[in-house]
């Protein structure tokens, strides 16, 4: 790989930061901007220990990251800079840009709620027994709205609760509860802010896939499709069965109406038969 020197002021260790960003741009089919926000030491370390073939981690200034991209000379390079703005690590791989925000996902750990932050998700009080005993506490549930009773010496909520809901400022009498209650909404981890793969820049809630709702798309477009080949008779290794199956059971139905004896029909017709003759005898007399 041929490294482009950078002739700057810089002092050496700069200089070389610089052109390691630049190469890594222009080696890797994607480059994620990733938010730090909570992120243990930890779960870096063992994020780089656990795909140290897969994926590169660097934490650079941001005057050196801007100066790197510029350098690299890839396509939409003036966004990627202005891109930059707090103190962001950076992810080099291979992988598309979906994979990787799954792989993040995954190593995302819960955390106890503390004064000032804010919530990523809905935060729920479920009902039941709290295991809290009586007495201040209750005016804190009540404080939230949370319906409650005493049975047996505990608090119990009555129903779900919706105590925040995403994107709300978690204040400390709530943070409390929440911890009292062991309830942690915090999610902790590497986030990708922004990543870049072939020239295209994708935003965080491009590349923010949910599993459970795209599964249910394949699975409704599939069902779809499967219907409209159905009704249009079209062939495929899907509908033959299901075509095979509806047209014995017309065929078989159409004998029965007309009387046509057949091994799969003649039960069927015997049947039809003796209930007949039951209603004419009825009838007769």
């Amino acid at each position: 790989m041929s490294i482009t020197k950078t002739k700057s002021k810089y002092p050496q260790w700069k200089t070389d930061t610089i052109n390691e960003i630049s190469e890594l741009i222009k080696s890797n089919n994607t480059t994620a901007f990733c938010n730090l926000h909570k992120v243990r030491a930890a779960q870096l370390m063992q994020l780089r220990k656990n795909f140290k073939n897969d994926l590169t981690i660097r934490v650079v200034k941001n005057t050196l990251s801007k100066r790197g991209i510029t350098d690299s000379k890839v396509d939409n390079s003036e966004k990627l800079v202005d891109a930059v703005s707090e103190q962001k690590a950076f992810i080099f791989t291979d992988m598309d840009p979906f994979k990787l925000f799954l792989l993040l996902e995954k190593g995302k750990i819960d955390l106890p709620a503390r004064d000032g932050d804010i919530a990523s998700r809905e935060i729920t009080v479920p009902s039941g027994n709290t295991g809290m005993q009586p007495g201040p506490d209750l005016s804190a549930f009540k404080k939230f709205n949370i319906p409650t009773r005493i049975n047996a010496g505990s608090i119990f909520v009555s129903q779900d609760t919706v105590v925040a809901k995403e994107g709300d400022l978690i204040k400390s009498s709530l943070a409390a509860l929440l911890t009292k209650l062991d309830i942690k909404p915090i999610k902790a981890g590497i986030a990708i802010d922004l990543a870049y793969m072939d020239g295209l820049i994708y935003p965080a809630k491009d590349v923010a896939i949910d599993l459970n709702e795209y599964r249910s798309h394949l699975i409704q477009s599939f069902n779809n499709a499967l219907n409209l080949a159905l009704n249009e008779e079209y062939l495929t290794k899907e509908t033959v069965p299901l075509l095979l199956a509806k047209a014995f059971t017309n065929s078989k139905n159409l004998s029965i109406e007309s009387d046509y004896m057949t091994k799969e029909t003649v039960s069927h017709i015997l049947s039809k038969k003796h209930l007949e003759a039951e209603t004419l005898s009825k009838l007769v007399n």
